[in-house]
Order: structure tokens, then C-alpha cells, then sequence
């Protein structure tokens, strides 16, 4: 029994020395890290060739370490199996109080843009969601900016395909839709006026995750309580808002914390 616990205690100590390497301390020697744990250099060394050994630690220059794309995988493997709805959500709701209008998450499912999670307006009058709730495929701000994390070849037959099962053809020609959807990848986001409801406007940004487009949050409100300098303020919000989720899919925040409000 006392074997396994110092077995336990040796590997508990070999993760605090993995986990002393930081975004702040990408490299560091054996005496750092020994320092950063506070174990003796030599019980540190021993570690470290531990971690070597497992190919999670390599050598960067003479007396220094650093972590390998061993731990990369671990890291993309952990975002993979945290839901993107459980890590956007208080950035969604933080949204939606700040500016009293519903703030949706849209990913692109099965080839169709699918709300996959949102919060609502608490005012009497607003956008009303449904998760699972399909939108059309070539209509809307979301439409154009998930198409934008496709190539232009991909992005053609995607309309074409949409085209030939019937969708709701885009409100201006084929042409004009791609032009929006070019416009939106420039930008990272993009607005609609009346194109799915009559009376609604809407802004959309890009959520990223290793520089691919994975999602959109769109912020939804009726036209009559806008003005232009509300426009650009809820633009603004709504790009800062994607950007917080996008880092913290990177792992640059954690996923449950609230977000604040600077822009």
C-alpha cells in the first residue's frame, strides 16, 4: 500500500512539472521548474527524463525544455470533448443581459445552419429561438459567414446544391449571395435587414477554432429600436463577443468564466 501511494505521489509530481510549463514559460530549465514545483533539482531532473521519456517534454537548447505536439493533441483532444455551447454560453448570456436583445449560436449541421444554442431578450418584444431549429441555407447574415469557412469551389456547389433542393433562393441573385459571403470572410462578420423575418435585423460573427470557422454568433433585434450608432455598437459587441468564445476554444480562457465587458 505504501508503495502505491508514493507511486501516486511520484506521478503527481511529474504532472506538476508538465503543468509548470505556462504560456508565459513556453521554455524553461530543470531549475525553473524545480523552483516552479518547489522539489529539490535532482528530483526535478528525474522527472523531466520521465517526461522525456513519454515524449511529452523535449530538449530546445543545452539545459532547456519544452513542451512537444504531444501535449497539443491532449489540448485539441480536451476542446473536442467540451460541448462549443457549453463554452459559449456565458459569453452568450453576458450578450444578451448586457444588450437586452436575443444572442443565438449557429453552426452549420447536415448542410443547413441549425441554432444549436442562444439566450433570449427579457423584453416583452423579441426574437424567440428553438434549439435544433433549422434557417435557410442561403438567406441571413449566418448563412454567409459559415459559408465563408468554406473554400470558393465548396462555397458554389453548396448554392448550387441549396438551389436544386428548392431552398429559399438568396434575396438578391446567386451572384450578389457569394460576393456577401466573400465580403464576410474580409470582415469576419456580417449583417442582414428582413431576410428571414420581416422587421428583424441581425449581425453575425465568426466563432474560430484553429483558424476554422466552427460556429456564428448572431445578435437578433427588432428594426424599430435601432439607430445607426446602435447598429455599430451592436456590431462591435458581437465581434468582441465571437472573439472571447473563439479564445477561449483555444484554451486562452476558461470556458465556464464570465466574460467582461471591455471591447
Amino acid at each position: 500500500m505504501a508503495g502505491g501511494r508514493a507511486g501516486a505521489d511520484s506521478g503527481r509530481r511529474a504532472l506538476e512539472v508538465l503543468f509548470a510549463f505556462a504560456e508565459q514559460r513556453p521554455v524553461a530549465s530543470v531549475r525553473e521548474l524545480a523552483d516552479a514545483v518547489g522539489i529539490p533539482v535532482p528530483t526535478a531532473h528525474r522527472y523531466v527524463a520521465l517526461l522525456r521519456d513519454m515524449a511529452l517534454v523535449e530538449e530546445d537548447t543545452r539545459g532547456y525544455y519544452r513542451l512537444t505536439m504531444r501535449v497539443a493533441a491532449l489540448g485539441r483532444a480536451a476542446r473536442q470533448g467540451t460541448s462549443l455551447a457549453e463554452v459559449a454560453d456565458p459569453f452568450l448570456r453576458a450578450l444578451a443581459d448586457e444588450v437586452s436583445e436575443t444572442v443565438l449560436l449557429i453552426r452549420l449541421v447536415r448542410g443547413l445552419p441549425v441554432c444549436v444554442h442562444g439566450a433570449e431578450s427579457s423584453r416583452p418584444y423579441r426574437l424567440s429561438f428553438e434549439v435544433g431549429q433549422n434557417l435557410p441555407p442561403l438567406r441571413g447574415a449566418s448563412a454567409r459567414v459559415l459559408l465563408g469557412g468554406l473554400s470558393p469551389a465548396e462555397r458554389e456547389r453548396y448554392v448550387d446544391r441549396a438551389l436544386e433542393s428548392g431552398a429559399v433562393p438568396p434575396l438578391h441573385g446567386r451572384e450578389e449571395f457569394l460576393q456577401g459571403v466573400e465580403l464576410a470572410v474580409k470582415r469576419g462578420w456580417s449583417v442582414s435587414h428582413e431576410e428571414i423575418d420581416e422587421g428583424i435585423w441581425a449581425v453575425s460573427a465568426a466563432i474560430r477554432d484553429d483558424d476554422r470557422t466552427v460556429a456564428t454568433l448572431s445578435l437578433s433585434c427588432p428594426e424599430f429600436r435601432l439607430d445607426d450608432a446602435r447598429r455599430k455598437a451592436y456590431t462591435d459587441r458581437a465581434v468582441a463577443t465571437a472573439e472571447r468564445i473563439s479564445e477561449a476554444l483555444r484554451g486562452g480562457a476558461a470556458a465556464g468564466s464570465a466574460p467582461g465587458n471591455d471591447a
